[in-house]
Formats: structure tokens, C-alpha cells, sequence
């Protein structure tokens, strides 16, 4: 395995980069202690790429790091399984999927317009503020795994929309929906691999206990950071 100790690595994104099912020992964490990396983490529990009002916004974790000068080799991000959230007593996604629009010239994460934003738009800003201030950084996007309290279809569509997008930006990407095999869907591995949340006596379906990081989310992760 690649030699990565000491090597900076930025992480943005949701829950599932911030640990939240696993007491904040989320993506991050794990790189520390596996290769030896050094993270600084801005993920947020919530977090949406697009816009949505009182919410963790991806677009704003990547202008915050900018503004504090951080420094990166590695940068790791998620994001879509809110976006595609429909909430209580709504009928439509918490943030619209939007066109993937042509050309390479958009807005920077700091300067993105929040009302009417749309999922597709915010992706393609953050990867473009993240290729424009970190050239030498090796950039990694991580699709999750197939959630049994998101919409199948939605959740499909959200995350072919991102690996479609990390394909026109050459940005690589692990696709732990298609490759892990964790299906919450299924009751055993909701048990197994993700948290109690919210005291139900299983598991939540969305966020990864320790088992869920170690056997089906880090295995992979670690495999593809050190071919990248």
C-alpha cells in the first residue's frame, strides 16, 4: 500500500464523512489512523450540495476552507443523500436535480447564488472551486451506499447525475452504492452496518456504525486514495 503518512487530506460533505453514526469516527478519522494521513475535517451532519435553508451547504464548507488557507493533497467529498431527501409533508426533493449544464466556466462555491439553486449546478461549482484552488490536490468522490430511507429512484438519479458529472470533470470517484454490497434495504444489513439513531432498536439505515466503516466503506476508500 502507498506510503500516505503525513499527507493532507480535506474532507467535505454529510453525516456519512462526519461520523455521525459512529460518534464524529467518520471518513476522516479512519485515514488517519489506517495511512496515517492528516485531516482537517469540515463536513457537517446534514449537509445539502444544493441550497436548503438551515442546513450544512457543501458549497460553503469548500469556501470556508479556502478562506482559512487550508492546504490539501487529498481531498475527499460526498453529497446528494439529503439533496434527494423529500421532507416531512413535502412532495419533491429538499433540493431540485437541476440540468448538467455544458462548458467549464461556473461560479466559485463562494459566490453561488442560494435561492434556486439546483443540485446539479452546486456539483459541478464545487468541483470546479476545488480543481481551481487546489491544481496539485488529487480529488476523490464518494457515492454511498444504497439507503433504505431514501427513495430508490431518487437516490439513483441524484447519484448517476454526480458519477456522470466526476466523469466530465475527470474527477474519480468510489461507488459504494453499485460496489460495496451494503444494501439497508435489506433488515440484516441495516442492523449490522448502520446506527441507532433514533433509539428504534435497529439500525437507521443511513449512517454507518464501525462495522459499517470498516468492512464495507474504508476497504474501498483506502484502496482507491492510494491508487489515485
Amino acid at each position: 500500500m502507498k506510503n500516505l503518512s503525513g499527507k493532507k487530506v480535506l474532507v467535505f460533505g454529510d453525516s456519512i464523512m462526519y461520523g455521525s453514526g459512529n460518534g464524529g469516527f467518520g471518513v476522516g478519522e479512519y485515514l488517519e489512523k489506517d495511512l496515517k494521513m492528516v485531516c482537517k475535517k469540515y463536513a457537517v451532519g446534514g449537509a445539502r450540495v444544493g441550497y436548503k435553508a438551515g442546513k450544512s451547504w457543501v458549497p460553503e464548507q469548500v469556501a470556508k476552507a479556502i478562506e482559512e488557507g487550508a492546504e490539501a493533497d487529498y481531498i475527499i467529498f460526498d453529497g446528494f443523500t439529503n439533496d434527494c431527501n423529500i421532507s416531512e409533508g413535502a412532495t419533491e426533493p429538499d433540493v431540485p436535480l437541476g440540468e448538467i449544464l455544458p462548458g467549464y466556466e461556473f461560479p466559485e462555491a463562494g459566490e453561488l447564488k442560494k435561492e434556486g439553486s439546483t443540485f446539479a449546478e452546486c456539483f459541478q461549482s464545487v468541483i470546479y472551486t476545488l480543481l481551481l484552488h487546489f491544481p496539485k490536490a488529487k480529488i476523490l468522490f464518494i457515492r454511498p451506499h444504497n439507503m433504505g430511507r431514501r427513495d430508490d429512484k431518487l437516490q439513483k438519479i441524484y447519484g448517476e447525475t454526480a458519477l456522470l458529472l466526476c466523469r466530465k470533470w475527470g474527477v474519480p470517484y468510489v461507488d459504494l452504492y453499485s460496489c460495496s454490497g451494503l444494501n439497508t434495504f435489506i433488515p440484516l444489513h441495516r442492523d449490522l452496518f448502520t446506527c441507532d439513531s433514533y433509539g428504534w432498536g435497529r439500525g437507521d439505515c443511513t449512517h454507518p456504525n464501525a462495522s459499517g466503516y470498516e468492512l464495507k466503506y474504508m476497504p474501498l476508500i483506502e484502496d482507491a486514495i492510494c491508487r489515485l
